[in-house]
């Protein structure tokens, strides 16, 4: 039966990864740093896309970019597709195999697991991201860390610094490993176990994040990192803020839920406070917190807490049903999820998709040769760059902590919310072309605007061009849809002397 769930996990994460397929805002930079290594064999050390100023470029996911670049480039969308799948499942994999080191004989059943995977936010889990290298390695960490702690394998603590070198360079989410290292030393002490080999490891693993393109500076980026505030990113908002309530409230009911279930489980089998592993107490009490204070770090404690209370919440109900009912019950549960795939591979026939992204406005700039500087929403501005240069430069995008002064996140609000003084920094930073969301007030701001013409509009954008630069002979973007799949990853930044 084990197979049959194994099939059944992966399936599910497969299909729901095509449904939900549009792609990351920051992964067309990605491509372009991949993009330059593979041409050049460098990497990039200063933004060349913007016409806002910018510093050395410390890119903590340059790995990542030489990853999804040759997966998109060699096996395309379905590539990139299957690639995601294949990680996050070897995430889950990894964390079912940490419930079988608390107990072997643990019978893992899909309808619980999939109520818990389910909590995750699904901008985490349905776009080609480099946060899921973080995922995968934060799994292997905590299944490493457990054998070592459960079976007294000391050896494979080596496994620690040597992926490190791999996860360093591949997201500064490396920090949690360092972090629930950190948990072990402390947890294992207080329960009365010896440490000092979580030490060894700490300090290996530190040691080998300075093989890096940018050694020490890199350490300084991600120390600043952590310190950085990020309260204009929706997914770095606290989760009881009111943009989490609003749009992540199926963590919040997943929350109380999983406090309902414990409750129960603590009343029915009165576990002895004495023994409690405070380790495990540990790393779900700080993952807990952390995904309170931001709902992108909510997957750590769906990871935690599917790694030490599966058992656990699986316990209160389980009435011990024959195999054959249990049988039943996943074979079941493996046709509904193989038919919900199939129709996701039928739907969305394997494409990754752009539509949220201002694609119309975008070519209307392309096919009738418009340059200039263009301001946009900093979420749209790798795909604006990627498309639209040499033609055209960005006033930023979703690499601001790592290529932009910190206060330029700060005037892109003020111009999108029209706050005093707005105007002055179009002409600052010698803007010709906004493109803008019609939810914010710039918008209508905009269209009263003496110095710009509504040019183009569509049902989430709208495009202005300075007074000068409009022009009677426009030609209307193309309005077929599939155009824009087949030409999404068409780009004039190319470094190929061939």
């Amino acid at each position: 039966m084990l197979q049959i769930f194994y099939t059944t996990l992966f399936l599910f994460i497969f299909g729901y990864g095509l449904y939900f397929n549009t792609i990351d805002n920051d992964f067309f930079a990605r491509l372009i740093v991949g993009k330059t290594y593979f041409q050049t064999g460098s990497l990039l050390n200063w933004d060349f896309l913007s016409y806002t100023p910018t510093h050395r470029f410390i890119d903590h996911e340059w790995g990542s970019s030489l990853v999804f670049y040759f997966l998109q480039s060699n096996f395309g969308d379905e590539g990139l597709l299957i690639f995601k799948a294949i990680i996050y499942f070897a995430t889950f994999f990894l964390l079912i195999k940490v419930i079988f080191l608390h107990n072997k004989n643990a019978k893992m059943h899909f309808l619980p697991f999939l109520f818990i995977i389910n909590a995750i936010p699904a901008i985490l889990f349905a776009t080609v991201r480099c946060q899921s290298f973080t995922f995968f390695f934060f799994a292997l960490w905590l299944y490493v860390l457990e054998k070592v702690r459960l079976e007294n394998n000391t050896q494979l603590l080596w496994i620690l610094p040597a992926t490190m070198l791999i996860w360093g360079n591949m997201h500064g989410g490396c920090v949690a490993g360092f972090g629930i290292l950190f948990l072990y030393i402390i947890g294992e002490y207080l329960n009365k176990k010896p440490v000092k080999k979580y030490f060894i490891a700490l300090i290996a693993s530190v040691a080998v994040l300075f093989i890096n393109p940018y050694g020490f500076e890199y350490l300084r980026f991600l120390f600043d990192a952590l310190t950085l505030k990020r309260e204009l990113i929706t997914e770095w908002q606290p989760t009881f803020s009111p943009l989490g309530l609003k749009y992540h409230f199926k963590y919040i009911i997943f929350l109380f839920i999983i406090l309902i279930l414990y409750l129960i489980f603590i009343l029915k089998q009165r576990p002895d406070i004495r023994k409690t592993d405070k380790t495990k107490l540990l790393i779900l009490a700080v993952t807990l917190l952390m995904s309170i204070k931001s709902i992108r770090l909510q997957p750590f404690f769906i990871f935690s807490l599917i790694a030490f209370c599966y058992n656990d919440f699986y316990n209160i109900f389980n009435k011990k049903l024959p195999e054959s009912v249990d049988g039943i019950k996943e074979i079941i549960l493996f046709f509904l999820i193989t038919i919900f795939t199939l129709n996701a591979i039928y739907m969305t026939k394997m494409n990754c998709v752009t539509w949220d992204y201002p694609v119309l406005e975008v070519e209307f700039l392309k096919s009738n040769n418009i340059k200039g500087n263009i301001l946009c929403e900093f979420h749209d501005g790798s795909y604006t760059a990627y498309k639209l240069y040499p033609n055209n430069f960005i006033f930023m995008d979703g690499k601001y902590e790592e290529v932009y002064p910190d206060n330029l996140i700060y005037v892109l609000k003020n111009i999108n919310l029209v706050d005093k003084g707005w105007e002055k920094y179009l002409d600052i930073y010698h803007t010709d072309i906004v493109i803008v969301s019609r939810k914010y007030k710039i918008f209508e701001t905009l269209q009263k605007n003496k110095k710009f013409t509504l040019t183009l509009k569509s049902p989430k954008y709208a495009l202005f061009l300075r007074n000068e630069l409009v022009r009677k002979d426009f030609k209307a973007p193309v309005a077929n849809g599939s155009y824009y799949i087949k030409t999404k990853f068409d780009t004039n930044i190319n470094w190929s002397t061939k």
